[in-house]
């Protein structure tokens, strides 16, 4: 198997930059109205210029693949190798110019230099570059390709100048463009980045080692979030489906789309997979003196910081490098164009480490990528001599098993990072639940509903009786004072969870008298079990797992449930005060898991704890019949 090193890195922006102020000369107003969200979205995005492949008289500049194709040249420019050398071209992007051929084919077409070639074209959303940029690179590792080229283009711009929108009919009764359009069209850029990957490190100059890429997707588990070709999300008709392609353009359904309000999701599954790659060996924060991270937003950085920071794996911020805010959010081509200014800087050393984040909304897709510096062809970087670590280099993401954390990590440091990791991927396989992905489709019904309150309620019920038993047990009068202020809070619950069923039309007797099903009665004897037992600190971790529920998941499905039903406020409002009032309980937990009492052994007795409660709630909700 051979090293690959990324030995050349080139770009193509169009035009010259485009300041805020001046987007809608460029796209247009549509209906000649002005945008009311605009200045609302730029503010949180953070972008202060852009490139687009238009004039201002909406018309485009460049074809998708004339810009691919022109930062291939770039590449390849003012280097020691003649086109014909080039035998593999691997190019991403999200809206190619044509529906056929493929991107990678039509790239080609644009290079009369080049030889005949093997292509590959990777089609997708954020991740479609990283996909074409591992293709390559598996070719040069294997001895298949010497001289591959990765290329990543991204033209959005004319998907949203203002005629394509005036044809719908919404647009032409006087209504305003769907904001799940209407974000994207403030948030995306055009431009085009490329890498030329060989099995030897440049010999003058630097040159990147690529250790290992990972691709992972969670389709299967969550609904779809950024996509064009369809109305809404949930709509089963494609835009082949309408009786002529016109009214499909009426109808909206060739628009570019995102909900929002899955966006969330995207930050905490990167991050999930971030704290994966840790416990597995994979990556040491500390080593890391890059990180480039493609957030789309300066909001969602704030995100990124903060679940790492409560992980305990927090880069500090003056290692990220990002070119967000002057070149834009470039899709599948932003990680390529941050890599290829850092590649130009002046500022990369031999042996320093670069870590690569891309999150991907599509349907939930993230990537990885570590690289070390190289200088002049000398490899100084222990990660790139060769070693047992191309076992490690396999090992997909998902299949890791946790490993002790650096010993001189601190033992709070150690609980928070296991913490978050169980939380993630139990939020994650919540998605998956069938009840829970009905909610999110906007299925739910008013039986759902009842369904729900009352397969909850043996536990919400039994809460504070676990509690009260665990202190009752407990010789640490401070634990045992916290544990039964927790008691005292939750003990009539359950009350306005009845109340909630009533309101729903259910009747009061079928709730109390109905039994519990399996996972209720499998979490209800593990939980009381563990209280019975003599100092049950480790009901920290189920406690951990009740608790983030309330203060993560139940505003949202308070405002789902609200929203899917036409329900008020208070027939949701058990969800609703439980999502506003257990900020102050996880604050209480918190002040546990970092006690300087807390052992290794304490800490991982409180892991396992919250992992058996996490699949026994998993448990509970998927034995929920559905109607």
């Amino acid at each position: 198997m051979n090293n690959v090193f990324i030995n050349n890195i080139g770009k193509f922006l169009p035009g010259e930059p485009i300041a805020n102020d001046r987007m809608e000369d460029y796209l247009g107003k549509v209906n000649g109205r002005a945008s009311k969200v605009k200045n609302r979205i730029l503010k949180s995005n953070g972008i202060q210029q852009r490139y687009y492949a238009l004039n201002e008289r909406h018309q485009p500049t460049y074809l998708n693949s004339q810009m691919a194709a022109l930062a291939v040249r770039n590449t390849l420019s003012g280097i020691d190798l003649e086109p014909s050398a080039i035998d593999l071209l691997a190019a991403g992007t999200t809206w190619a110019d044509l529906l056929v051929p493929g991107f990678a084919n039509m790239v080609h077409g644009e290079l009369p230099e080049f030889p005949p070639l093997e292509t590959l074209t990777s089609m997708g959303v954020c991740c479609a570059g990283m996909s074409a940029l591992k293709y390559a690179a598996s070719q040069v590792r294997l001895g298949e390709k010497r001289n591959a080229i990765s290329v990543a283009s991204e033209q959005p711009s004319r998907l949203f100048t203002h005629t394509h929108f005036e044809a719908e009919t919404a647009i032409q009764a006087g209504q305003n463009l769907s904001f799940d359009t209407e974000f994207l069209r403030w948030m995306l850029s055009d431009g085009a980045g490329a890498m030329l990957l060989q099995n030897q490190p440049s010999r003058s100059g630097i040159s990147l080692k690529i250790e290992w890429i990972e691709l992972v997707s969670h389709a299967n588990a969550y609904p779809v979030c950024m996509y064009a070709g369809a109305e809404n999300e949930t709509a089963q008709k494609s835009w082949m489906d309408y009786p002529s392609y016109v009214e499909a353009a009426q109808a909206g359904a060739l628009n570019l789309r995102q909900n929002i309000r899955l966006l969330d999701n995207v930050v905490k599954l990167g991050v999930e997979g971030w704290l994966k790659l840790i416990a597995a060996g994979r990556v040491n924060p500390d080593e890391i003196d890059w990180l480039l991270c493609h957030y789309s937003s300066h909001f969602f950085k704030g995100q990124i910081v903060e679940l790492l920071d409560k992980a305990g794996c927090l880069i500090p911020e003056s290692k990220w490098f990002t070119n967000l805010y002057t070149r834009g959010n470039t899709g599948c081509a932003s990680i390529y164009l941050m890599l290829e200014e850092l590649f130009h800087s002046q500022n990369l050393q031999p042996g320093q480490k670069i870590f690569c984040f891309v999150p991907e909304s599509g349907r939930f897709t993230t990537a990885y990528m570590l690289i070390t510096v190289v200088k002049d062809g000398e490899i100084m970087s222990p990660l790139a001599q060769p070693s047992d670590r191309s076992a490690i280099v396999t090992q997909p993401v998902e299949s890791y098993k946790p490993q002790p954390l650096n010993q001189s990590q601190t033992t709070a440091a150690y609980l928070m990072h296991q913490l978050a990791l169980v939380w993630l991927e139990f939020e994650r396989k919540l998605q998956s639940i069938p009840i829970i992905r009905k909610l999110n489709r906007g299925e739910f019904t008013i039986e759902d509903y009842q369904a729900f309150l009352t397969n909850l309620r043996p536990q919400v019920v039994e809460g504070a009786r676990w509690i009260a038993r665990a202190a009752s047990n407990m010789t640490d009068f401070r634990l045992r004072s916290t544990f039964i202020g927790h008691a005292q809070a939750e003990h009539r619950d359950f009350q306005m969870l009845e109340q909630n069923y009533i309101s729903v039309g259910g009747v009061l007797e079928d709730i109390v008298l109905a039994e519990k099903n399996i996972g209720s009665e499998a979490l209800s004897a593990f939980i009381f079990h563990q209280a019975s037992q003599e100092n049950p600190v480790n009901l920290v971790g189920s406690m951990f797992i009740i608790e983030g529920l309330g203060n993560n998941l139940a505003g949202k499905w308070a405002a789902q449930i609200k929203e899917t039903l036409n329900l008020t406020a208070e027939q949701v409002s058990f969800l609703g005060y439980h999502a506003a009032n257990d900020d102050s309980h996880i604050d209480k937990l918190n002040a546990i898991l970092t006690a300087d009492w807390m052992t290794r052994e304490i800490a991982n007795r409180i892991v396992k704890t919250a992992k058996v409660t996490a699949r026994l709630y998993l448990l509970q909700l998927e034995e929920i019949s559905i109607s």
